[in-house]
C-alpha cells in the first residue's frame, strides 16, 4: 500500500509506531513553532518532535543508549563517534558508511541527510528493514503523513560498480552502525528504571538571562539599519527616531540581552502551559455569575461573552504573557490577551538591529514569529477583506502597518481605518467608504475600555440609526454579522481579577505569584502591589505578590512571551527601573548565544 503524504496528521499526533514500541509523532502544523524539551525516565531527548529526539528515543529504547546533545542533525556525521549505555557509560563506536559504499545498510542503523535547502539543519532517520533494492526509515518531522505499516518511507536503492547508492530527494550522507560485535545491546527495561545512572538523568536547568552593554562606536549606529521603502519600518523612523531611541536611549552605550536556549525552552514551555491555564480560569468565570459581578463585567454583556466562547475562540492571533524571571524561576506577571503592542518591535526591530550592531547572534527571541504570524493567518482561511480597526495613536498605527505586511504575506486584503469616520450604516450593515461591507475585524481598542464607555447601549439599538450615520467602535464590534479578531472573551482572560481565580485553581503552582481578592495575613508578611481590576477610577482592585525580578545595574526586565493563537511564537524583553512597567519602558534586543556542548 502506498503512503498517502497528502493526509497530514496534527501536531502531537502518533504517525506510526517502528522496532515494536518507538512511535514518531507529528510536528506539522503550518505557522506554528512548537519548541519544548523532551524527557524520558529523566534523560534529556531533545526538542519535540524534532528528527534528532525520534532518533535519541529510539536509541534509548532499543538499544538502552543515549549520543551527546549536537547543534544539528548533520553534525552527526562528523562529530559523533560513538554512543553510550545509559546502565554504565560503556560507549560503542559508531562506523560511517558514505552513500556509495560497498557495505550493504543494515537494520538498526541511522541514516544522515545532509544540510540543504529543504533541510536545513540535515536529517536523521532510523533504518527499519532492508529488501533488495530499497529501505525503509522510521523518522520524525519531515513528512507528517500516518504511516500505512512499521515504517514512514521507503527509498529506493541501486548498486553500481560494486558500491550501494541510496537515492532520496534530499543529500544522504551515508549511513551509520553501531559497532556490537558480542550482542550486548539491548532494549531499556522500562520497569527497573533505578538501572539508569544518574549522570544521565538531568534535571531540567531553567538557563540565563543577562543584561550585556556594548560600548558605542564614535560613528553610531548604521543609519540605512531600516529601510525606508517599507512602509511599517519608515514610521517607524520618523515616528519612534531611527536609533532605536524607541527602544533605549544608546547616547553611551548599546544595550541588549543575551540568553542561553535553555532559557528559550524554559519561556516557551511555561507560556505554553500558563495559557491553558487561563483559558480554564475563564471558562471558569464565563461560566458563574459571581465572579463575573466581580470582575466588574456589566451583565448587559455576560450572554454575549459566553456566545463568544462558545462560538469564536478559534478567532484569536495574539496575546503577550509578562513574565518574571529571578535566575530560578518563571513568573507569571499578568497576560495581555488582548493585545497586539511591541510586537513589530519583537519580529522586526531587535533582529535589524541585532545586525546593524553585530550582535553575537542573530538568532534573536523574536526570530521565527513573522513566519507564525503568516502561517496562523493562512490557517484561518480567511476568504474576505479584513478591516483594521485602530485608534489615533502611533502606537497602534505601527503595529496595524505591521500587521498589515503579514496579512499581504498571508494573501488576504486588508483595510486601515483610524476610528469609523470612514465607515457608515446602510441597510442595517456597515460599509466602508468604498460602500464595501464590513465582515472581518482586526481590532486594537481592548475590550475593557468598549464595555465601560458610559454610552454602550444594547445591540438592538442599531435600529435607531439611519443610513450614512457613523456606528459606534462597539456597534461593529458586536455586530451580529461581524467577526472579530480578538473575541469579547477576551475581556476575562485579560483581565486582573483572574489572577486571583488562578491562585485558587492552582494553588502554590511553580509560575503562579499569591494573588488574592484581599489584602491577607500572608501577602502583608511580603511586599505586595495593588492592581486595579480596569482602569475606571475607583473600581476594585485585586492583590499580587512582588517578584523579586532579576535586577541588573538596577534595571529589571519583563519577558513578553507571545501567544500566536495556541503556542508560544518568541517573546520580546522589556525593562525598566521601576517594577511595574508602563508603555514607555524600554524595549531591548535580547539574542541566543549557543554554549558549547557538554
Amino acid at each position: 500500500m502506498e503512503h498517502n503524504e497528502h493526509v497530514l496528521a496534527p501536531y502531537n499526533q502518533i504517525l506510526g509506531t517502528a522496532s515494536i514500541n518507538v512511535p514518531a509523532y507529528s510536528n506539522t502544523d503550518d505557522g506554528v513553532f512548537h519548541i519544548g524539551r523532551h524527557y524520558m525516565h529523566g534523560v534529556f531527548l531533545g526538542v519535540k518532535w524534532q528528527c534528532v529526539e525520534y532518533a535519541r528515543r529510539w536509541l534509548l529504547l532499543r538499544k538502552s543508549c543515549i549520543f551527546k546533545n549536537i547543534r544539528f542533525a548533520a553534525d552527526i556525521w562528523e562529530s559523533l563517534t560513538s554512543v553510550e549505555r545509559v546502565t554504565d557509560g560503556k560507549h560503542f563506536p559508531l562506523k560511517p558508511h558514505p552513500n556509495g559504499s560497498p557495505t550493504l545498510p543494515k537494520i538498526d542503523t541511522f541514516l544522515i541527510y545532509a544540510i540543504s535547502t529543504e533541510q536545513p539543519v540535515g536529517h536523521i532517520a532510523v533504518i527499519c528493514d532492508v529488501g533488495p533494492n530499497y529501505i525503509r526509515i522510521a523518522e520524525q518531522n519531515n513528512k507528517f503523513h500516518y504511516w500505512n505499516g512499521e515504517y514512514a518511507r521507503e527509498i529506493p536503492m541501486i548498486q553500481k560498480d560494486g558500491l550501494y547508492y541510496l537515492e532520496d530527494e534530499d543529500i544522504i550522507y551515508g549511513w551509520m552502525e553501531i559497532e556490537d560485535e558480542n550482542n550486548e545491546l539491548k532494549p531499556l527495561d522500562e520497569s527497573v528504571i533505578n538501572t539508569i545512572h544518574p549522570q544521565y538523568r538531568e534535571r531540567l536547568p531553567i538557563g540565563k538571562l543577562e543584561r550585556c552593554i556594548i560600548p558605542q562606536k564614535n560613528d553610531g549606529i548604521k543609519r540605512s539599519w531600516l529601510n525606508e521603502d517599507d512602509k511599517t519600518e519608515k514610521y517607524f523612523i520618523e515616528h519612534f527616531s531611527e536609533d532605536f531611541q524607541r527602544a533605549n536611549n544608546f547616547s553611551n552605550n548599546l544595550l541588549y540581552y543575551k540568553m542561553n536556549i535553555d532559557f528559550m525552552f524554559t519561556i516557551s514551555e511555561a507560556s505554553n502551559e500558563l495559557h491553558q491555564m487561563f483559558l480554564k480560569a475563564t471558562n471558569h468565570v464565563i461560566h458563574n455569575d459571581e465572579l463575573l459581578k466581580r470582575f466588574g463585567i456589566p451583565e448587559i454583556f455576560w450572554n454575549r461573552i459566553r456566545h463568544s466562547w462558545n462560538n469564536d475562540q478559534h478567532l484569536t492571533m495574539t496575546g503577550r504573557l509578562d513574565l518574571g524571571f529571578d535566575r530560578n524561576q518563571v513568573k507569571v506577571l499578568e497576560y495581555n490577551a488582548d493585545t497586539a503592542s511591541t510586537l513589530f518591535e519583537c519580529v522586526v526591530i531587535q533582529k535589524k538591529w541585532a545586525e546593524a550592531v553585530e550582535l553575537p547572534s542573530n538568532f534573536t527571541s523574536g526570530r521565527r514569529l513573522h513566519s507564525i504570524l503568516v502561517g496562523n493567518w493562512k490557517n484561518m482561511k480567511i476568504n474576505t477583506r479584513i478591516h483594521l480597526l485602530i485608534d489615533d495613536n502611533k502606537d497602534d498605527m505601527l503595529t496595524a502597518l505591521y500587521m498589515q505586511n503579514v496579512l499581504k504575506e498571508a494573501n488576504i486584503e486588508s483595510k486601515l481605518y483610524i476610528g469609523t469616520d470612514q465607515l457608515f450604516w446602510k441597510d442595517g450593515f456597515i460599509v466602508d467608504n468604498d460602500d464595501e461591507r464590513v465582515q472581518f475585524v482586526w481590532k486594537l481598542w481592548k475590550w475593557d475600555s468598549i464595555i465601560h464607555d458610559d454610552h454602550v447601549i444594547e445591540q438592538s439599538d442599531k435600529e435607531k440609526y439611519h443610513n450614512g450615520e457613523h456606528p459606534r467602535i462597539i456597534d461593529i464590534l458586536l455586530h451580529d454579522d461581524i467577526k472579530v479578531i480578538e473575541p469579547l472573551w477576551k475581556v476575562i482572560t485579560s483581565s486582573k481579577a483572574l489572577l486571583p481565580v488562578l491562585w485558587e485553581m492552582y494553588p502554590n503552582h511553580p509560575n503562579l505569584l499569591r494573588s488574592e481578592w484581599n489584602l491577607t495575613d500572608e501577602l502583608k508578611e511580603t511586599s505586595f502591589v495593588k492592581k486595579l481590576i480596569s482602569h475606571r477610577p475607583g473600581d476594585d482592585s485585586i492583590y499580587q505578590e512582588v517578584w523579586p525580578s532579576e535586577n541588573s545595574n538596577e534595571y529589571h526586565p519583563v519577558i513578553g512571551s507571545w501567544i500566536i493563537r495556541e503556542n508560544f511564537g518568541g517573546f520580546v524583553v522589556r525593562e525598566d527601573q521601576n517594577l511595574i512597567k508602563n508603555k514607555n519602558s524600554s524595549v531591548v534586543p535580547c539574542c541566543i548565544v549557543w554554549e558549547e556542548e557538554k
